[in-house]
């Protein structure tokens, strides 16, 4: 089956409204072109893989600060024993020079902080070179800036499900139950129970914010493999371009299916930037996609629009970020749960 679900707690702009009808015009056109096609894939997937077990929540990290590290300690207590909350770790690689050997120590330092606040069967770490070696064609993908981890989530979040499955095993004797999976950022965090926010998606097979549709340009190309561009691609009917949905990937969602069809895409070959490959992926193939959009809204002509001005420029400046931690924190205490994005302190 095919469905979008849009959806807020709190009242939309008319802008937002008008965004939601286009999205769900455009989507309710494709549907049409594979609507042949989409039951035989989800039939192929199997939808008991996972029952029984528990949902795992994967929080990806790179440089951790303090703040990030009790985030993550936080949200393991508040979501255990009902979910589990594994730590995925990208750690750097010398390579040209996009990090100074400084840098690079100090990356580490801050690593080496979070491995002795956290439990370390609840932490995996991996490298690019390691999803290189999980997937060759990496190699030809390989955005400079940054490192793969950085601009195609999917391959990391496989690599660092797989090392998690296998430790998991290892020391209960198991095997991991896959029961769905949540992939947070480090510097996303939510001002109330993170359980009552998951809970509520919890029919969805894809979830993630601010999808929007975007023309395939040659930008976008450079940045997937001819097997994903040849399979899917969207386009509607009679038009001459193809189009994927683009989203944002501070909190996604991947239900047990939806997570294997990803998988089965990558080991085939098919390779996008995160940005819009998954979101693509999950509406091509036919699975159930839900909007997250509990987000703290901007008033643009309000002082508190300076805060979010920087998650959209270059200002970095610690008074912002100061000034973004005053705002969460003052949600918490008012009771009001609400995603913040980013929380860089």
């Amino acid at each position: 089956y095919f469905s979008v679900t849009l959806r807020g707690d709190r009242a939309t702009t008319r802008q937002q409204a008008m965004k939601n009808l286009v999205l769900l015009a455009c989507l309710g056109v494709c549907h049409a072109a594979w609507h042949d096609t989409a039951p035989a894939v989800l039939a192929s997937i199997d939808e008991s893989s996972g029952s029984p077990g528990r949902e795992l929540i994967m929080i990806r990290t790179f440089n951790p600060t303090d703040a990030m590290i009790e985030r993550m300690v936080r949200i393991r207590h508040e979501c255990s024993p009902g979910r589990e909350v594994m730590i995925a770790v990208n750690i750097p690689e010398i390579k040209d020079d996009v990090y100074t050997l400084e840098e690079l120590q100090q990356i580490l330092d801050n690593q080496a902080k979070l491995k002795e606040k956290l439990p370390p069967s609840s932490v995996v770490s991996y490298t690019s070179s390691e999803i290189k070696g999980a997937f060759p064609l990496m190699e030809k993908l390989e955005l400079r800036r940054a490192g793969l981890a950085w601009n195609y989530h999917d391959e990391a979040i496989y690599l660092a499900k797989r090392k998690f499955e296998s430790g998991y095993q290892s020391r209960t004797g198991q095997k991991w139950i896959n029961s769905g999976l949540w992939v947070l950022e480090d510097d996303v965090d939510w001002s109330g129970n993170w359980n009552e926010l998951l809970n509520k998606y919890s029919k969805a097979d894809f979830v993630s914010s601010d999808l929007k549709q975007k023309t395939f340009t040659k930008q976008l190309k450079v940045k997937s493999s001819e097997k994903f561009q040849q399979r899917f691609v969207l386009k509607a009917q009679n038009a001459t371009e193809g189009y994927v949905l683009v989203a944002d990937e501070h909190v996604v969602k991947y239900s047990a299916r939806f997570e294997i069809a990803m998988h089965q895409a990558m080991e085939d070959g098919c390779h996008a930037h995160s940005e819009y490959g998954t979101a693509t992926i999950a509406t091509k193939l036919g699975f159930r996609v839900e909007e997250l959009d509990q987000f703290e809204t901007w008033d643009d002509e309000s002082e508190d629009y300076r805060i979010k001005s920087w998650t959209r420029g270059d200002n970095k400046e610690g008074n912002q970020r100061e000034l973004m931690k005053k705002h969460f924190e003052a949600r918490r205490r008012e009771g009001r749960a609400i995603l913040f994005h980013p929380c860089k302190w």
